[in-house]
């Protein structure tokens, strides 16, 4: 069963990824609503939703003029938990929107659009007092689905810590 309304809890999330193909790093800071909607499976496993916002720099790892720029994103997160008395280790999955500054970074590498789709999955862990600290890892992938072309997507392996309040 769905948990009641105004359950969610808030956090607070930053990150570190690189994509290595393209030469690209990433600095991530974002805010979660979590457990928006949660259903307890059994009595350890519980899938949520929760909801994210971020915003993002990117830096090439080369000495380019176009050597920045700002992603801005908002995604739905499936959280697939499994509670234990100190600590819950989780799998989640995504798909979200992001909107770049501009479409060009690191040595040519072009984005056909400032609009980009973000498909994630991820696994981690709660743990602490009331497991408000959590660390994890993400594999995202950013691409416009063929919406402009080029589109060679871009790929970025993301560790992140996080803190809910």
């Amino acid at each position: 069963m769905p948990a009641a309304a105004g359950a969610s809890t808030f956090s607070m999330q930053g990150g570190y990824g690189r994509d290595n193909r393209h030469g690209v790093e990433k600095y991530e800071i974002a805010v979660r609503w979590d457990d928006i909607a949660q259903w307890q499976l059994s009595s350890h496993f519980t899938l949520s939703l929760d909801g994210e916002v971020n915003v993002a720099n990117w830096r090439a790892l080369s000495n380019r003029p176009s050597s920045q720029l700002t992603e801005f994103g908002v995604s739905p997160v499936f959280r697939l938990s499994y509670a234990t008395a100190y600590a819950s280790p989780f799998i989640e999955a995504s798909v979200g929107l992001r909107v770049l500054s501009h479409t060009e970074i690191a040595d040519g590498h072009r984005m056909g659009s400032a609009f980009q789709f973000s498909d994630m999955i991820g696994v981690g862990v709660a743990f602490g007092k009331a497991q408000r600290l959590a660390i994890g890892y993400r594999f995202q992938h950013l691409s416009n689905a063929g919406i402009r072309h080029p589109n060679p997507g871009t790929d970025f392996s993301m560790g992140y810590v996080r803190y809910r309040f």
